[in-house]
Order: C-alpha cells, then structure tokens, then sequence
C-alpha cells in the first residue's frame, strides 16, 4: 500500500514519568507531561491541534466522561474531541481514520492512567455480571486464574514459562527493577497457579502522538513513521468462549496485513500487550510464535504492559517506543493492545520507518 496524501504520520510522541504512585500530579497534570513532550517533539502548538482521540476509564479515573479531565489541554476545548474507553491503540486506528479521510489534518492521541488513585478489586469486580458473578466478589486476577489453569493444561506450558516471560519484560523496562524467573515463582500467590508477579503491576502513566496528514508531516520536516492502518476485533463474554485462546486477535492482525499488502514475515518488530504473563505467551501462539518468541527480542522490545506501562495506555505507549525506533532504523512493526476481562477484545495499528 503506497503513502497517499491522506496518509497519517506520527511527526511527535511524548511520555509522562511513569511511576506505582504519581502523587505530585493530578489526571490532567500527568497527561500534560506527555501531551507537552509530543507536542515539542513535532515543533507544533497545541493551538494548531485540529483535533483529539483519548483513552481512559470512567472506573478507573472515578468519573463518568473521564477524557473531561484532559479536555483542555489535549485540543478538545471548542474543538473536535473524542475518547475511547479501550487500549490507546484504539484511540490510535480512530485518528488514522480522521486523517485518512481528509477530515483532519492535524491530531493529538493520548491515553492516561491513574491506577493508584482507586481499589483496584473494586474496579474489576464492576466489569462481571452484577447478577450472577459480582457475588462471588470475582476480580480480573480471579478470571485470569482460571483461564492460565485451561491454558496450561491445553498448551503444555506453564508457571516457569511465564516467569520468563515477566522476567524478559522487566529487563527491557524502564519503570520497573529486573527480576529473575525464580523471584517470579516465588512471589505471593493469589489466584492458582498465578503469583504476584505474574501480573503487570498497577501504575500511573500516560502516552501522546501528533499524527497528521502527508502535507502536513512534509511541512513539519520531522521524522516520520507511517501508520499504514488498523483493525480490531471483539470476542464474547468471558464465560462464553474459549479462554486458551484469542482469535480476535489473529483475525484482527490478519486483516491489518491483508489491507497493507504486507507479509507477517515482513514484519521487523511486534509489541504484544497484556497484563498476565500466560496472556502473552496465548497472544504469541495466535501469532504463529513459539513461547521462547515471548520472552526474545524480537517480541515487545519495549517491555510491554508487563514491563510497567498501566491499562489503557500500554498499547499506544509501545507504538511510541516502535515508532521511536523505526524512525532511526526503519523497518515495519505491529503493535497490540487488548481490553477486557481474560483479553476479550484485541486491536492492532502497522507501522512502517524509512530510515
């Protein structure tokens, strides 16, 4: 698929410091840190924003229109808003149909979380059926029990496969210590066969990209990586498929693909995203990868959401760090993000660098 002057182009990106606790700063600061990044980065004003796409929770953030609380400093403010309560990769596709479609020019994506700021069994527990499941006080570690117990059993994997996995992801972070597989299978248990550490860590963080049209990205003159498209898909509810595996996820890559002309084997890096170790050795399989492919480099280089990214903005924080990188070294990448109670929803954005 060639560039088109409806093409969309990341020319800026922008993290705010990631943390366990950002107690200094509140929502809106902590966004600001990354918006303001982005923005330097493009060499654009926030005056000149067309346009944004967020991605927050209502639950997590302890209000309902949680993208309020960044409206202001995002371009929303008398301008064309929009959020998405899904991974930031899901903001992400929605701008690149903004540009492509010769609506916008110019827009701003972020994502935002404040995991410290809430009960996190409390927030999960509010996503299960109220009227058969909440009474048995389920949360998300719960479901994800069950579903490593199913996974493990069917894939012949196991514990010390995914304490790889969380190990490999700490030694790319830049938020969290190193850890080895044998502190992983050591760490408390909480729902079998998961432990602690198992789980990617709750965390305040927040992403941003200035994507913007081909004209603009040439008058820009900035870097550029080309986001050459997207597709997501949906499963069903978590007590009503197959918790060992994520076709939407192999369905929504295959598409994606299918739409640029590209081969999976064209691609020269791949970011999956989850918050359970077992999670990303299940999305690696539907890939087509073997579990050592989880824990090599070739998969989630940037740590991932088990690295230290937070729910919501690990998807479009590892499109920043591939776009980072194909700036300088070119290359294609695919980069996930996944939603849901036992990842019931997957999305997918391809980016390509010329260097």
């Amino acid at each position: 698929m060639e560039a088109s002057a409806q093409s969309a182009w990341i020319v800026g990106l922008g993290h705010a410091r990631t943390a366990a606790a950002r107690d200094d700063v509140n929502t809106t600061e902590l966004a600001w840190e990354a918006v303001s990044a982005a923005l330097e980065d493009a060499g654009v004003e926030l005056g000149e924003i067309e346009g944004s796409v967020s991605a927050s929770q209502d639950f997590w953030e302890g209000r309902t229109i949680s993208s309020m609380a960044i409206n202001e400093i995002a371009g929303g403010t008398l301008g064309s808003e929009a959020k998405v309560a899904a991974d930031g990769v899901m903001a992400l596709i929605y701008a690149i149909a903004r540009i492509e479609d010769g609506d916008q020019h110019l827009n701003l994506v972020v994502a935002h979380a404040k995991e410290s700021q809430a009960n996190p069994h409390d927030i999960e527990m509010a996503g299960f059926d109220p009227y058969f499941e909440r009474a048995l006080d389920p949360d998300e570690t719960v479901a994800a029990g069950l579903q490593a117990s199913l996974f493990y059993a069917r894939s012949g994997l196991g514990p010390e496969d995914a304490a790889q996995v969380v190990a490999a992801a700490r030694r790319r972070s830049t938020a969290l210590p190193d850890v080895t597989p044998d502190v992983v299978l050591s760490s408390p248990p909480t729902a079998e066969p998961l432990r602690e550490l198992d789980r990617a860590p709750r965390m305040d963080a927040a992403t941003a990209l200035v994507v913007c049209d081909t004209a603009t990205a040439e008058r820009l003159g900035g870097p550029r990586v080309r986001l050459v498209g997207g597709a997501a898909r949906s499963g069903g509810w978590w007590t009503g498929r197959d918790l060992t595996r994520a076709p939407e996820l192999a369905g929504a890559a295959q598409e994606a693909l299918a739409r640029a002309g590209w081969d999976a084997a064209s691609l020269d890096r791949i970011e999956l995203n989850a918050p359970y170790a077992h999670q990303q050795l299940m999305l690696a399989e539907e890939l087509g990868l073997g579990a050592a492919d989880a824990f090599e480099d070739g998969l989630t280089r940037s740590g991932g959401w088990l690295g230290g990214s937070a729910g919501t903005v690990a998807g479009l924080a590892a499109a920043a760090h591939a776009a980072d990188a194909l700036c300088s070294a070119g290359g294609r990448a695919l980069v996930h993000g996944t939603t849901g109670i036992c990842g019931q929803s997957h999305a997918v954005v391809l980016l390509e660098g010329s260097s």
